[in-house]
């Protein structure tokens, strides 16, 4: 038997929300309701959708690419709701952008909400994997992540390419040449974004294909964290051009060798490259990134 458009509704609310009483609240109907809904998606369903535990719930493991599923077809049911209720598609709608590294979106960013005031904005910031997992999950319409080449599953939108920073406390002797080798980070102490970052493990691949042991002494999650531990000399660390420049505190050189480049990427689902706010938002990329154009692998 085909789910109803209710039992998805409800589904979805309860898988993002955790608990039934909120669930209620966002969709608007009962508690009552949406247990009735979600136990009759469940019981056509050939493997466990929930796990419950206590008053919350989550989905279970198996259930997480159908869930997935759910929330991209519902973004595009509303999509097409809105259309058809306003002509032109002028109804408030809502974009959510996820980034790994906040100064190469920004003029985006500012130049998105200046024009398109009427659309409201949601970021979340984190490495590049997390967020890739999260456009598959349709919890993020759009993505600027760093990795070094396309990935198949999205449709991806190059912005720019970047080399590699090292950078370091104010004075120290590997960086005062303004470039580096990978073979001058062998057993160096290292402050590094964790594993989920796409910069980190573009320098680990190099890394290890040359035969170089990083020393990972402290592992960061955010630019701050970063730049404050460089400086003050617990290691030396990382970012893409434009993210650090030098200054009173630090000091910053170029990564030299093949391949210790990275392409900054816009990603969205292929399903969601028509979506009006997402369109809107690839033209303004487009406008700031001269020559390009959004492009599916």
């Amino acid at each position: 038997m085909a789910p109803t458009l209710a039992q998805l509704r409800a589904v979805d609310a309860l898988a993002r929300t955790g608990q039934f009483s909120k669930a209620a609240r966002e969709i608007g109907v009962s508690q009552p309701t949406v247990s009735t809904q979600v136990q009759a998606f469940e019981a056509a369903a050939p493997f466990r959708i929930f796990n419950r535990e206590g008053h919350s719930v989550r989905v279970a493991a198996d259930a997480e690419p159908l869930i997935a599923k759910i929330r991209i077809a519902l973004a595009c049911l509303d999509e097409i709701e809105r259309d058809m209720a306003v002509a032109g598609g002028s109804a408030e709608r809502r974009l959510s952008i996820g980034f790994s590294a906040h100064r190469l979106i920004m003029p985006m960013l500012s130049a998105f909400v200046s024009r398109h005031g009427n659309i409201r904005v949601v970021t979340r910031g984190g490495p590049s994997a997390e967020l890739m997992e999260a456009v598959l999950k349709g919890e993020l319409d759009v993505a600027a992540i760093s990795r070094p080449a396309p990935d198949p599953r999205f449709a991806c939108f190059e912005l720019v390419r970047c080399r590699i920073l090292v950078y370091g406390r104010k004075g120290h002797p590997l960086l005062q040449a303004g470039i580096l080798s990978l073979r001058d980070l062998d057993r160096q102490k290292m402050v590094l974004w964790n594993k989920l970052s796409g910069t980190r493990a573009l320098l680990d691949t190099l890394a290890g294909e040359a035969g170089i042991r990083l020393d990972p002494v402290m592992e960061v999650a955010t630019l701050d964290v970063a730049y404050a531990a460089a400086a003050v000399g617990i290691g030396l660390a990382i970012a893409v051009e434009g993210e650090v420049e030098a200054d009173e505190h630090i000091d910053v050189a170029i990564l030299k060798g093949a391949g210790a480049d990275i392409g900054h990427y816009l990603v969205t689902l292929p399903e969601y490259v028509g979506h009006s706010a997402v369109a809107a938002f690839l033209a303004i990329a487009g406008e700031k990134v001269e020559g390009s154009a959004p492009a599916r692998f």
